[in-house]
């Protein structure tokens, strides 16, 4: 394994965090989009923020 190579563990968490970013924005766009209300965006953040692992 060369010096900058990442390993593969690390693709993956890197691909996990991206997934997670898009989901993260779709549904701060649907709240912006008035599609959902305050209290429905904030249960949704908070089922996608505490799935995600470190």
């Amino acid at each position: 394994m060369g010096l900058f190579r990442r390993s593969k563990a690390d693709r993956e968490e890197d691909e996990e965090r991206e997934e997670l970013k898009g989901k993260i924005e779709d549904l701060m766009s649907d709240y912006d989009d008035e599609e959902i209300d305050g209290p429905t965006y904030i249960e949704k953040m908070m089922k996608l923020t505490s799935s995600y692992r470190k």
